[in-house]
């Protein structure tokens, strides 16, 4: 089962290295990323874009871009796939730490291991989902209106895992500081 794997592997001297590693990683390449996106000029909206399942409109917005706008978003939507690896990698690792840290057999540990796991899930549809993006401004004018549908699918669902993920951690992190003032309490004799 992925949850004794996990328990296991990666070790957890190897966990922290990549929580530690990725942090700064997360920080340099979303901001390179961001940056470039706004040097690209690209017109469109978060909802309108990667959460608006419309062809159309995304042929819209890159209708008003030029040749070197189009080239500087698609080198953006590449040097994602940094990104992604790293928020991947630190959601991943950020869980399992925290994972490792609840009540073994409780049930917060059994969820933990699946919020860890949606921390490679999430990057991975992103992943997919920036292959149909890369697909459509390569081909901005004729691109077949299905893969505006699959490409907002995909973000989607990395949406949804992706919050998952945070709304886990955070709910992990608060049930650790809980159970130690709890603890803490209890060993003092109630007092």
């Amino acid at each position: 089962m992925i949850s004794d794997f996990l328990s296991e592997r990666p070790t957890e001297k190897i966990t922290k290295y990549l929580l530690f590693f990725s942090f700064p990683l997360v920080v340099i390449t979303v901001s390179t990323v961001m940056y470039l996106l706004k040097l690209s000029n690209f017109p469109g909206t978060l909802n309108e874009t990667q959460l608006g399942f419309n062809g159309e409109y995304i042929k819209s917005c890159f209708s008003r871009m030029s040749d070197e706008d189009m080239s500087i978003f698609i080198i953006a939507n590449i040097l994602d796939y940094a990104f992604m690896i790293a928020y991947g990698t630190f959601f991943f690792s950020l869980a399992l730490t925290l994972t490792r840290k609840l009540k073994e057999g409780s049930i917060w540990k059994k969820i933990g291991y699946s919020i860890s796991i949606f921390g490679i899930t999430d990057a991975f549809c992103d992943g997919i989902e920036n292959i149909f993006l890369l697909m459509m401004a390569l081909n901005p004018v004729n691109f077949p209106n299905w893969w505006a549908i699959a490409h907002s699918s995909f973000a989607l669902a990395k949406f949804i895992q992706m919050y998952a993920a945070m709304g886990g951690i955070i709910l992990m992190a608060l049930v650790i500081v809980l159970s130690r003032l709890i603890k803490r309490n209890n060993d003092k004799g109630g007092r």
